[in-house]
C-alpha cells in the first residue's frame, strides 16, 4: 500500500467534514488497494493480461475485475468503520481523536488483513491457473487427489488422500484454498486410479468448518473473492451503488 501522509490526511478530513461519505469514496484509496492486490494476482498468476490468450487470458481478465470490485467493496467499509467512529460518540468528537482512531482503523484495513488478502490473491491465482490445466488435461488424467501439505488442520486433513474424478461436484466445495494461508493442492491422475469411498460424507463434515468464503473453485467462478466475503455483505440500501461499483472506474484491460 502507498498512500502518502498528505492523502491519508485527506482521506480523514473529507470523512470528517463528509465530503468523503459512500456516494464518494475516495479514489486513490480505492485504485491504491487495487493496484497492491492486482500484483498478487499477477505474481500467482505467473503474468499479466499480455502474456496470455485463450482460456488463460479469459480467466485473468475474471479474476482481475473481481479484484477490483473487491477493491471497491473493501473502500466502502473503511469508509463506512471510519464514519461510524463519528457516529457512535453521536459526533462529539474533536479531529484529533477521531484522528487516532481512524489511524488504527486504516493500519487494520490496510496493513494487517491487507497482508492476507495480498497473499490470498497469489495462492488463489496459482489454484485458477491449476485448475486450467486440469480441465485441459482432464481426458488424459481425469482423476484428482487432494493432497494438504504440512500441518493439516481439521479442515485439509479429513481430505487428505481422497480421490474423485475432476468433474465431480465435491471440487465446487473443496478446490483449496480451503483456509486463510491453506498450502493443500490437488493433484492429477491417470484413470487408473480408482474415487475413494465416502466422499461427500466427508465433504459434507468438512463443509460445516469452513468459512463460507472457501467453499468454492475459483478455477470455476474466477473469483478471488468470493461474494460470500464480508466486504461484499453492502446494505440493502446501496446495493445499486455497489452494482456500479460505486461509481468507481474499473481501467480498460491495458490499464
Amino acid at each position: 500500500m502507498k498512500l502518502s501522509k498528505k492523502q491519508i490526511d485527506d482521506l480523514m478530513n473529507g470523512v470528517f467534514d463528509g465530503s468523503i461519505d459512500y456516494n464518494n469514496l475516495p479514489k486513490d484509496l480505492y485504485l491504491d488497494i487495487a493496484e497492491y492486490l492486482k500484483k498478487g494476482l499477477y505474481n500467482g498468476y505467473g503474468g499479466t493480461l499480455a502474456d496470455f490468450d485463450g482460456h488463460d487470458l479469459k480467466m485473468l481478465k475474471s479474476l482481475r475485475e473481481n479484484v477490483y470490485l473487491f477493491s471497491g467493496a473493501k473502500t466502502f467499509q473503511q469508509v463506512e468503520a471510519y464514519k461510524a467512529l463519528l457516529t457512535d460518540t453521536g459526533g462529539l468528537i474533536s479531529f484529533k481523536e477521531f484522528r487516532n482512531a481512524a489511524q488504527e482503523t486504516y493500519d487494520l484495513f490496510n496493513v494487517d488483513w491487507a497482508l492476507t488478502e495480498y497473499n490470498t490473491a497469489i495462492a488463489q491465482a496459482q489454484n485458477a491457473a491449476k485448475w486450467n490445466d486440469i480441465e485441459a488435461n482432464k481426458d488424459v488424467l481425469p482423476m484428482l487427489r487432494y493432497s494438504a501439505i504440512g500441518d493439516a488442520c481439521a479442515i485439509c486433513q479429513p481430505l487428505d488422500g481422497i480421490v474423485a474424478p475432476v468433474d465431480d461436484d465435491i471440487w465446487d466445495t473443496i478446490m483449496p484454498e480451503n483456509h486463510y494461508n491453506c498450502r493443500c493442492i490437488v493433484i492429477q491422475e491417470d484413470a487408473d486410479v480408482q474415487p475413494t469411498e465416502g466422499n461427500q460424507d466427508i465433504v459434507d463434515d468438512v463443509s460445516e468448518k469452513m468459512q463460507d468464503v472457501f467453499k468454492s473453485n475459483v478455477g470455476k467462478t474466477g473469483d478471488i473473492y468470493d461474494k460470500a466475503h464480508p466486504y461484499f455483505d453492502i446494505p440493502k440500501e446501496y446495493h445499486n451503488l455497489a452494482k456500479e461499483n460505486f461509481n468507481l472506474p474499473i481501467p480498460k484491460d491495458d490499464e
